[in-house]
């Protein structure tokens, strides 16, 4: 039984470690370049602001980005469900 709980809690662990990477796909305090170009960036940010004001500019981006996700699955469900409508006319 023990063995059991083991393996499961080692399993979880390796889905969050996932989830983890998912979210935070780089591993520095500094963004990547792709990041930076694709969000346009002011790549002129110091880096020794304070950190609270970095980590807000940057949860700010990703929240904008989940945000445009949403929007975007939105849509396409929409369209989806127009193409089945004019289907059934």
């Amino acid at each position: 039984m023990v063995n059991f709980i083991f393996k499961i809690r080692v399993l979880l662990w390796g889905i969050v470690a996932e989830l983890e990477y998912l979210l935070y796909p780089w591993k520095s305090s500094t963004p990547p370049q792709w990041f930076i170009n694709r969000y346009n960036l002011d790549n002129g940010i110091r880096y020794d602001e304070d950190e609270y004001e970095q980590d807000m500019y940057y949860e700010w981006l990703k929240c904008q980005d989940q945000k445009i996700q949403k929007i975007e699955e939105n849509i396409i469900f929409l369209v989806k469900e127009m193409d089945k409508l004019k289907r059934n006319k």
